[in-house]
């Protein structure tokens, strides 16, 4: 459920506020599908095994989100550089004539991932959303650990 309602709330930002996701937000909102696909199904199947597979794989999930969402939070901070597609330093490698002029006329600003478009107490959303996949990963672990204890 929080899980859904972090990814409602990237949607609301995207939809409504305008402010159109970069390549490693997409990378992050994977990892987010994954997680609550996983947690979802373990919360509703029966088996023990099942709960413990897909528990397991909502906290895979949710661990590569957070492991994106550092990479990330490095990328906008100037700790390292970023994808050549969305951090602007390879022009070259990825060049695409379309989809420059796409962007372009749309009127919206290309998106990157070495800039920080919105903060919130001084963290980006890509800092919060280290914080809440690393909490998303630990609510499966908890729930995994209590379903392999049960079956004990």
């Amino acid at each position: 459920m929080v899980g859904a309602t972090s990814f409602a709330i990237a949607l609301y930002f995207q939809y409504v506020q305008g402010l159109a996701p970069c390549a490693l937000c997409i990378w992050q909102r994977y990892g987010l599908g994954v997680g609550i696909l996983g947690a979802l199904i373990a919360a509703q199947i029966s088996s023990r095994s099942g709960k413990v597979i897909f528990g397991t794989l909502g906290a895979l999930g949710f661990f590569f989100e957070a492991g994106a969402a550092m990479f990330h939070s490095g990328v906008e901070r100037k700790w390292w550089e970023g994808l050549p597609s969305c951090s602007g330093s390879t022009l070259s490698d990825t060049f695409d004539p379309a989809a420059l002029t796409a962007a372009a006329e749309s009127g919206k600003a290309v998106p990157r991932c070495d800039e920080i478009p919105w903060e919130f107490l001084g963290l980006s959303m890509a800092n919060w959303n280290v914080a809440l996949a690393l909490g998303f990963t630990a609510l499966c672990v908890m729930g995994i650990t209590r379903v392999r204890q049960t079956a004990l």
